[in-house]
Parts: C-alpha cells; sequence; structure tokens
C-alpha cells in the first residue's frame, strides 16, 4: 500500500513482487483511482487541432479563440482539459511549491514528449519565481528527458501574475522573453517542441514560438499538460 500523493489515501499501487524485482522501469501510479478520475483526459477525445481545447457540439474546428489568430500555423496539444481538479493540483504544484506533486504527471508528459521526437524547450519562469518556488513547474514534470535552454525572461520579476490576468491583459501580454546568445546553433533546421503547463489564451507558448521560429526553427509546436 503507498499513499496518495492528493488525497492522502492508502491505496495498492498494483505492483507484484516480480515487476519490483524485474529491473525494468517502473511506472507505479502515484495518485489513487479516485484522484486520477477527477483528472479529464483529452487523449482519443475531439479538440481542436490548433490548440487542443475540447470540442463539444457547439464548438467549431477550429475554435474560434484560435481563428482570432491570423495566418498563424501554430499548433499546441494539451494531455488534459483544465478542469477544477487539474486547476487544484496546479495551485498546490506550481503556486505553492509542492515538489513532490511533479510525479502526478511525470511519466506520462515525458512518454508524450519522447513520441514527438524533437528537441525540446521548456517555457522558463523567471529568476524570482524561481527562487521562491525553487523550480520550474514544466521542467519538474521531466524524466530523462533531454531539453535545452534557449529562450530567458527579458524581466527577472513578474509585477502581476499571468494566472491574475484576465483573456484581455493576457492577449495584450508583450514579448515576455529573448534568445541566449548559443539559440540559433541549437534551433536551426531542427524541429522544435515547446512545453508549457497550461494553454490559456495561447500568447506567451506563440511568443515563445516566434522567437524560435526566427532563429531558423523547421517547425515549431507546442505541448502543454492542460488546455
Amino acid at each position: 500500500m503507498v499513499e496518495c500523493l492528493l488525497c492522502t489515501k492508502q491505496f495498492s499501487n498494483g505492483l507484484s513482487f516480480q515487476d519490483i524485482f524485474s529491473f525494468r522501469p517502473l511506472t507505479a501510479p502515484s495518485i489513487c483511482s479516485h484522484c486520477q478520475q477527477t483528472f479529464n483526459s483529452l487523449v482519443e477525445k475531439p479538440t481542436c487541432s490548433s490548440c487542443g481545447r475540447l470540442l463539444n457540439e457547439q464548438l467549431v474546428n477550429p475554435c474560434n479563440d484560435c481563428q482570432k489568430w491570423e495566418n498563424d500555423s501554430f499548433t499546441n496539444r494539451a494531455l488534459y482539459e483544465y478542469n477544477s481538479a487539474l486547476k487544484d493540483y496546479m495551485a498546490r504544484y506550481k503556486f505553492m511549491g509542492d515538489y513532490r506533486l511533479r510525479f502526478v504527471f511525470q511519466s506520462e508528459l515525458s512518454q508524450a514528449i519522447k513520441q514527438e521526437g524533437k528537441i525540446v524547450i521548456a517555457i522558463p519562469v523567471n529568476q524570482t519565481t524561481l527562487r521562491t518556488r525553487g523550480f520550474n513547474q514544466v521542467t519538474g514534470w521531466f524524466a530523462n528527458i533531454k531539453y535545452y535552454d534557449v529562450l530567458t525572461p527579458i524581466t527577472t520579476t513578474k509585477t502581476v501574475a499571468q494566472s491574475q490576468k484576465n483573456r484581455r491583459e493576457r492577449l495584450e501580454l508583450k514579448q515576455p522573453f529573448e534568445l541566449i546568445a548559443r539559440a540559433v546553433p541549437v534551433i536551426k533546421d531542427r524541429d522544435v517542441l515547446i512545453v508549457d503547463d497550461v494553454y490559456t489564451t495561447g500568447r506567451t507558448i506563440r511568443h515563445a514560438a516566434d522567437l524560435i521560429k526566427v532563429a531558423g526553427a523547421r517547425s515549431v509546436t507546442g505541448l502543454t499538460l492542460a488546455r
């Protein structure tokens, strides 16, 4: 029996003695089945081809939000819907800094990244956030993933957190990143995957994609935990 990282209840991780002593990498669940069911996986569900948003009968493809991005070929894939359970998880992991919770999605997100077969760039956090929280919430999900630090925030602090901004304020966000000096040799003529936590309006990840395209990437796509 193990303790669920989210609700702290005891549950069976489903591993046998044969699994434990097989010397193979183990992917035992870190949360119980009840907590897992509170997250809405988007795998094999109809989603917007541009942003990864869950579609329903009222939403067209691409969704209305994506139709406003004129002449933009950038596409993003999301693994989960940003529902109340995911929002609570992000509050504990990202904003309260509970680093243990990286294990909840680490295996799944890392596997999705490997399936893409592209060079990986994570959306960076500023130095103040890094000192306060102690980690980048995106790279915390990486398990044996090689990634490149080619973007850096222009400012070292945030006056207002992204989570506290409304949609209009997010869309008006000015370019928050710049390329580091060694970025071009890494990016040029390569297929690039940008990884972030939550796709909300798409402004932040598109700012990153714009810089990477200018640096000569052959293609740029996005992968987020949630949309």
